[in-house]
This record gives structure tokens, C-alpha cells and sequence, in this order.
């Protein structure tokens, strides 16, 4: 018993001594697993600090975009979209420029707003909730499109209407 309090006393004492030198001293491989332990987790606070900005920094670039993208511009026309099970109904003749369409889901499930053609394709990233309403700004040029509610299967498409734009 008495060897391995004066083991372990020892080893107090030498980790105590190693600990009092500075680790810039030191070279890696002669350095305790305290000594180690605590550069390692030294190193990671660091990291996690520069991670930490960097996460900041997306997410108010990321809250940004998506402020814009929920909020029409103030100059652009605003046409209402009605959506029920698949369903849409909105004008078929709207004049060119800035456009938001404000699409209200009266539907019971999500639904997305698609609006192609005249080389434009846009949607909503997330559908549109049942009771909630979203607006989608495009720029539309004179010419035909196609506007539908994009069905759950890969490609199918319902209730698509003809849209010309004037």
C-alpha cells in the first residue's frame, strides 16, 4: 500500500513540475497528456470560436436572402393567385414588367407555384402552407407562359393554365 501512495505521489509531483514549465519550452513529444490534452482543447475552442462567425455570418446572409425573397418590391404588380387541391385561379392576361404574385393556399396540403417560359423557370423553395400566403417576384417579358401547381410525382403537372403576358 505504501508503494502506491509513493507512486502516486510521485506522479503528482512530476506532472505538477512538467506543468510549471511553459509549453513553448517543450518540444510535442516530450509534453504530459494534461499538457497535450489542454493544447488540443485550446486548439478546438479556436476553432469553434472561427466556426461560430462563420455560422453567424451565413445565417444573417441566408436571413437576408430570404427576407428579399418574401418581401415583393414596392414597385412591382401584384397579381392575386388562389390555389385549392391542385387548383388555380388568377388572370390568364396580365401586362409585362415587375410582377409579384401573391399566392394564397386555400388547399388542405402544401402546394408550390410554378411559372415557366420566355426563358424564365421559378418556383417557391419551400410550398406554400395550407391558410398561408407567399409572394413571388419575376420579371416577365411579353410572350407566353405556362403557370401550374407541380404534382407529387416526378414531372406531372396539374392544373396547368396558359398565361400570356402583354
Amino acid at each position: 500500500m505504501n508503494t502506491k501512495f509513493t507512486g502516486t505521489a510521485l506522479l503528482i509531483v512530476a506532472f505538477c513540475s512538467a506543468s510549471a514549465l511553459a509549453d513553448d519550452q517543450k518540444p510535442a513529444d516530450q509534453k504530459t497528456l494534461g499538457e497535450k490534452t489542454s493544447d488540443t482543447l485550446e486548439k478546438a475552442k479556436d476553432k469553434t470560436i472561427e466556426a461560430g462567425h462563420v455560422v453567424v455570418t451565413d445565417t444573417k446572409n441566408a436571413v437576408d436572402a430570404v427576407k428579399d425573397a418574401v418581401t415583393s418590391d414596392k414597385d412591382a404588380r401584384k397579381v392575386d393567385v388562389t390555389l385549392t387541391e391542385h387548383h388555380i385561379d388568377m388572370p390568364r392576361e396580365i401586362p409585362a414588367g415587375k410582377t409579384a404574385f401573391v399566392v394564397r393556399n386555400d388547399g388542405k396540403e402544401r402546394q408550390n407555384f410554378k411559372i415557366e417560359g420566355q426563358g424564365l423557370e421559378r418556383e417557391f423553395i419551400i410550398a406554400v402552407a395550407p391558410n398561408d400566403t407567399k409572394t413571388l417576384d419575376v420579371e416577365l417579358k411579353r410572350g407566353e407562359y405556362k403557370v401550374f401547381v407541380p404534382g407529387k410525382e416526378t414531372g406531372a403537372k396539374a392544373d396547368e393554365l396558359g398565361l400570356r403576358v402583354k
